[in-house]
């Protein structure tokens, strides 16, 4: 008896597999279908160069046309739409010999929007970039042993009848090859040089436009020239330990929150006194991204792009209360009353969080690549731009529902947006659309764009950033090292002249208002350094190192996480070894165990670099030891578990190492934390 072939009732979903839009794709360029039950195996194609019509016993047909597969699975394939694929909507059949027939529909259009591919698949945050000479990853320096840097972009979808133009932190770079990837069809490479005048710019946007169509946004780090950061030792393009992100004021005091994407920290800055005073350490991998702080400066919310959770800081203790888990990639956070609006960019939704329980209450899908957030505590509203798609969510917070979607524009690539309170005027940042600075003026009620402003008179960045008090508007120039300041009309909340410019430090990423000494605050990424606005007369008032303590090392490393106060510590374990293959009831005594999340048995033979920056410990371990029943006294000073020993586990010593939402105990092997497993 022959297979039934089914015709399934799911809708794929059928997107350019580099930006993952939906809108439409082009003839040629790699798509990627998502379904259930595609097929009942796993399966890859031999030859990535010339793939063929068939995998797996799968094949799939658009408009007619056969597809090239790369890959099938029972959720997903990867294909390469046939360059003769007709124009318009067409039907994609997905045909299986396991699991039937499959369909939807996909717009191919020769004028398709080109995807840009990134590290995490998603389309967002860091681009899938290589040194187009020594082909490593990473972060960049904008020249190499005396020489220009070039870089590698890779794209499907791309025209490669007409030259691309390429903007990084809105400042065009040159392009000196754009064509054929010589890998895998459908691939598209695109080579640039980068431009001395990025040098600091920190984390910034790349947007590829062709033949008019505006590519997703993916990011890259560019580093300081040397000398010109905070650590001497650093060099050329070699990825920092320490990355100052985002910046949140506590209100009622002089002191400032600024995160730490590398290091996993936020440190406390004390503004009156100019330095360092506290550091918050946060686990390993967190990176964090977006913070903000609650009207009454006792409750903060961290945004964990690297845990897909938002940690939440209380301001009393200093510590870490919990972590909310969250979606993909969170990036940014707003605080309305006690509710966190946290913006997932890889999941393409937001978070609501109740800070006071620390529960999730609901989230919502938005568009593609959200990235920036306001919320207003007044009238229970949120405004979330979606990059990647040119529109803003309004976020109903009373209702937990997206209540409309504004649209800006297809090529328009929103990013930062700040509203202007007691009108219903919103500013919104477009740092890739060029070098001066655009920023369009929305009325969030009616969803009309009422202007375009050309913020930064300097002609040399997008503006990554933007606040506003006291009648003035402030955007951070990020690639361009400056402040603009825009006076508007508090009753219309639009501009009322014309702006004028402040010169920072390298990269200003990140700004907050210090109302209480009235200053602003600019956070500079390429520096390590806080600048200080006196907003009464415009003029510098000081800078912080925000990158050290006084008890700091120094040096470029993680070294002041493990003597962050709210850091978990080991004082004994009981036993001190096992057998191979014995199961045995472990009690770890310590401080600050509360909330752990995982015991890890780390053999300190076996250990490597990872993560981010220079210097950081392995953090993994092996799978021959097996943790469950983890439990914590109230005090938070005592932790069991029961401790599962693998008959083949490799006898000798291990490093015991206890996760919790403030950090790990420390990865220094002592007789506190040393568990030994004997033959």
């Amino acid at each position: 008896m022959g297979l039934v072939q089914v015709v399934s009732a799911q809708s794929l979903r059928i997107v350019n597999a580099a930006s993952l839009s939906s809108v439409s794709v082009s003839p040629g360029s790699i798509i990627s279908i998502f379904g259930t039950q595609l097929n009942a195996g796993v399966a890859f194609a031999s030859n990535v160069q010339t793939p063929s019509t068939t995998l797996g016993g799968v094949s799939v047909a658009i408009g007619g046309a056969a597809a090239s597969l790369f890959y099938v699975s029972p959720t997903q394939i990867n294909a390469v739409v046939n360059p003769a694929t007709p124009a318009g909507s067409q039907t994609v059949t997905v045909t299986s010999a396991t699991s039937g027939t499959h369909t939807g529909t996909v717009t191919i259009d020769a004028n398709a929007a080109p995807g840009l591919f990134s590290l995490f698949g998603t389309g967002t945050r860091d681009g899938a970039i290589l040194n187009a000479i020594t082909f490593l990853l990473g972060d960049f320096s904008t020249r190499t042993a005396n020489s220009p840097t070039y870089l590698a972009l890779f794209a499907t979808g791309l025209n490669t009848a007409v030259a691309p133009t390429v903007t990084i932190g809105g400042v065009d770079a040159q392009v000196v090859f754009w064509g054929a990837a010589p890998c895998c069809a459908g691939l598209q490479q695109i080579n640039i040089m980068l431009p001395d005048s990025l040098a600091g710019a920190g984390r910034v946007p790349i947007v590829v436009t062709s033949n008019g169509q505006a590519s997703n946004t993916v990011q890259v780090v560019l580093l300081p020239p040397s000398g010109s950061g905070p650590f001497s030792s650093d060099q050329p393009n070699q990825t920092r330990s320490r990355e100052l992100s985002s910046l949140a004021y506590v209100s009622g005091t002089s002191l400032v929150l600024s995160a730490d994407e590398n290091d996993d920290v936020v440190r406390v800055v004390d503004v009156s006194s100019k330095q360092v005073t506290r550091v918050i350490t946060l686990p390993n991998g967190a990176n964090p991204d977006g913070i903000a702080v609650d009207a009454t400066g006792k409750i903060a919310a961290v945004a964990e792009s690297g845990r897909g959770k938002v940690a939440i800081l209380d301001l009393t203790a200093w510590t870490v209360k919990g972590e909310v888990a969250t979606a993909g990639g969170p990036v940014a956070v707003a605080i309305a009353g006690t509710q966190a609006v946290v913006v997932n960019q890889d999941a393409g939704s937001v978070s609501i969080v109740d800070l006071t329980a620390g529960t999730l209450q609901k989230t919502l899908p938005v568009g593609h690549g959200p990235f920036g957030v306001a919320a207003d505590a007044s009238t229970h509203m949120a405004y979330v731009t979606n990059e990647d798609d040119g529109t803003i969510s309004v976020i109903d917070l009373a209702g937990l529902t997206v209540a409309r979607t504004i649209t800006l524009g297809a090529n328009m690539r929103p990013e930062a947006i700040a509203l202007v309170g007691g009108t219903p005027v919103a500013y919104v940042a477009l740092p890739a659309a060029g070098p001066n600075g655009q920023v369009l003026v929305v009325n969030v009620t009616t969803g009309a764009t009422l202007s375009t402003v050309a913020v930064n008179p300097a002609n040399n960045s997008g503006t990554s950033a933007i606040v506003y008090f006291n009648s003035k508007l402030y955007f951070a120039n990020q690639a361009g090292g400056s402040v603009s300041v825009l006076p508007f009309d508090p009753a219309t909340g639009l501009p009322s002249g014309s702006p004028t410019t402040i010169k920072v430090d390298l990269g200003a990423r990140a700004m907050t208002i210090d109302a209480k000494d009235n200053l602003l605050i600019v956070s500079n990424e390429g520096s390590g350094t806080l600048v200080l606005i006196d907003l009464a007369t415009g003029s510098i008032a000081g800078r912080i190192n925000a990158v050290q303590t006084s008890a700091d090392d120094s040096q470029d490393d993680h070294s002041d996480r493990g003597k962050a106060s709210n850091a978990p510590t080991l004082a004994s374990l009981s036993p001190v070894s096992g057998k191979v293959g014995a199961t045995v009831n472990l009690t770890i005594t310590g401080t600050g165990l509360t909330g752990a999340s995982q015991v890890m048995f780390i053999d300190q033979s076996s250990m490597h670099g990872e993560g981010h920056g220079k210097g950081e410990e392995d953090h993994s371990a092996g799978n021959d030891i097996a943790v469950s029943n983890i439990q914590v006294n109230s005090a938070g000073t005592q932790l069991t578990a029961t401790v599962a020993i693998a008959a083949n586990a490799q006898p000798g010593p291990r490093l015991v190492k206890v996760v919790t939402p403030n950090g790990e105990t420390s990865g220094q092997m002592a007789v506190a934390n040393t568990f030994t497993v004997m033959p």
